[in-house]
């Protein structure tokens, strides 16, 4: 009985001690520290005009969606030194100067720079805005935009791409392997061109560095494009510029003024009352970045026409059978095809489109479609909280 007791008693006593280490080691009901679940970490490639800095400037609002790792600058809408400045600016007025920038390539890979983002953006990219402030020493910059690309590529990083891909393509070039571990995701390129098009079949990025866009399909990379098709529709009011500019947080003031210079003029009449909009390309992007369970795709091969002329920078997809079959092989090819079909009993019809089709895998995710509505209320939330 005695020894019944004594094991009892021991038995007690054990448990009590383990459940009170364990309070102890346990925090404190109310007083736990709760850890906010972090961003997606990103690294933004951006050749920073109007539209450029609005996507920047909703990204940096939302450090609760999204991480900046670096911003990389490249030529595009403006020059390389002015994307940079540009840059500086938003991370000095969202007090983010701990957000490194680096300059990148001032020009295409093969072709000569184009000026006409003066058009578009005016001669700093910003419709003036920068004149506002003192310039930065971009000179003082680190410009090895491909090493710092390659340094920061790692599994579960976005790679934002706003502007021509050269910088990637670059960094392609010195890191292969490295480059293959991100997330791209490109606001370039267009099944159907509807008035935004540098030429009638070809729109910006793309058309800018042709030869980059096609290096960084080509590579093995996992790149979702966000196509023109699909941001078009992301359209806003321009009077709510007016409305940012007065009531706005500090990004949204600073971005609004050039905002409506643009909006001045690319709105265009819509609907049956013929009300303007505006598209909003890359914020549009931006937005589905940070929130990749909002992206629908497809997948499919995407091919650049990289001569310079009309067709320069067209992206051409194949989505279906013919499509594919059409742009993989020529019309000698498959016009043999059809031959053997009718007069070899023995041809193997699914072999010969096997081969094919093998001959080079699809090569991006295509974004054609978004909800408007749900992309722009969220732009607007970024700017204006």
């Amino acid at each position: 009985m005695k020894s019944y007791i004594f094991k009892r008693t021991l038995v007690i006593g054990l448990s009590l001690m383990l459940a009170l280490s364990s309070i102890a080691a346990a925090p404190a009901a109310g007083y736990a520290k709760k850890t906010p679940p972090p961003g997606v970490p990103m690294v933004i490639d951006a050749d920073t005009g109007v539209d450029d800095a609005a996507a920047i400037a909703y990204l940096l609002t939302r450090s609760d969606l999204v991480n900046i790792l670096g911003i990389t600058a490249v030529a595009g809408n403006t020059s390389v030194d002015n994307a940079a400045n540009n840059d500086l600016i938003l991370l000095d007025t969202a007090q983010r100067t701990d957000i490194p920038v680096v300059v990148g390539a001032a020009a295409p890979l093969v072709l000569a720079p184009s000026q006409q983002g003066l058009f578009v953006h005016g001669p700093d990219g910003f419709w003036f805005t920068s004149y506002n402030y003192p310039p930065h020493n971009v000179s003082a910059l680190s410009h090895d935009a491909a090493g710092f690309l390659c340094s920061k590529a790692a599994a579960g990083v976005t790679l934002l791409a706003l502007g021509p891909v050269t910088n990637i393509a670059h960094a392609v070039q010195t890191c292969p392997a490295q480059m293959k571990l991100y997330k791209i995701v490109w606001m370039g390129g267009a099944k159907a061109v509807s008035g935004e098009g540098n030429t009638p079949v070809s729109v910006f990025n793309p058309w800018y560095d042709p030869d980059a866009a096609s290096i960084v399909l080509n590579s093995g990379l996992t790149v979702t494009m966000v196509t023109s098709d699909a941001a078009r529709t992301a359209t806003i009011d321009p009077t709510i510029f007016d409305k940012i500019a007065a009531h706005g947080n500090a990004l949204g003031k600073l971005i609004a003024p050039a905002l409506k210079q643009y909006a001045a003029l690319f709105a265009t009449p819509t609907g049956r009352h013929g009300k303007l909009r505006v598209a909003m390309y890359d914020p549009a992007t931006a937005v589905l970045a940070a929130h990749p369970d909002w992206i629908t795709s497809q997948t499919g091969l995407v091919v650049v026409q990289t001569p310079d002329g009309v067709a320069r920078g067209q992206t051409i997809f194949g989505f279906s059978l013919g499509e594919h079959m059409s742009m993989l092989a020529s019309d000698a090819e498959l016009s043999a095809i059809a031959v053997q079909v009718y007069s070899n009993p023995n041809f193997d019809l699914n072999g010969a489109i096997g081969a094919v089709l093998a001959r080079k895998a699809d090569n991006a995710q295509v974004v054609l479609t978004l909800d408007p509505d749900q992309v722009m209320k969220e732009w607007l939330t970024g700017v204006t909280k």
